[in-house]
């Protein structure tokens, strides 16, 4: 069981690390709506997944 918690809990943070490095292409490889907005949503977006994907959070 402990096995099985912990793997879980690794795919977590797999999962946490794809997300943000998506994001992070996705900030990078748009062409529409350039803007210190978009890109200010963008980075409070991927702190989230950072921060799991480090074990910070």
């Amino acid at each position: 069981m402990i096995l099985l918690q912990e793997i879980i809990h690794q795919l977590y943070f797999l999962m946490s690390a794809v997300v943000a490095v998506l994001l992070v292409g996705r900030l990078f490889r748009r062409k529409t709506r350039p803007g210190l907005a978009y890109d200010i949503v963008y980075a409070y977006a991927l702190i989230p997944f950072v921060l799991r994907a480090l074990h910070i959070k």
